[in-house]
């Protein structure tokens, strides 16, 4: 019985590593005027130069560079009234257009939080300045979009 076990295994392997070195390496030297790339097999590829910003960003996020994770943001409305929620969203991405909002529904409560932010002490300098304009407000701990793309 080990030894089919340890056949099954060893045939596995050998196709995964037959694939794997299967795979075709494009030559990103090799991009012509024209939008062709010379693939090492001899085959041409035409391909749209837009396809060249997905396949980055793809790359990007395969790479982990956008990710969430545990974080803080100020919440600066929580009440039952979704129309004054969306004002304030509004006054607060006329005012800080640079810093993301969130709006979100737990029943029966709309809230409206903004930043991104890993330490409270990035969130208290923000709560510091939004006191005097959003009252009440406060320092939540939430799950964060982390942002490292250097190209955006």
């Amino acid at each position: 019985m080990r030894a089919i076990f340890y056949y099954i295994l060893f045939f596995t392997f050998c196709v995964n590593y037959s694939i794997a070195n299967a795979q075709v390496l494009v030559d990103e030297k090799a991009i012509d005027d024209d939008d062709t790339v010379a693939v090492s097999t001899g085959v041409t590829l035409h391909a749209d130069p837009r396809l060249d910003v997905v396949v980055k960003k793809y790359r990007n996020v395969q790479l982990g560079v956008i990710r969430s994770g545990h974080g803080f943001r100020v919440q600066i409305y929580n009440g039952n009234d979704r129309i004054k929620a969306n004002q304030v969203r509004v006054d607060f991405i006329r005012r800080y257009p640079q810093v993301r909002t969130y709006l979100s529904y737990v029943q029966p409560q709309f809230r409206v939080k903004v930043g991104d932010f890993r330490t409270r002490a990035e969130a208290q300098k923000v709560y510091d300045e939004l006191t005097g304009i959003y009252n009440p407000c406060m320092i939540v701990p939430d799950i964060i979009v982390i942002n490292t793309m250097n190209d955006d």
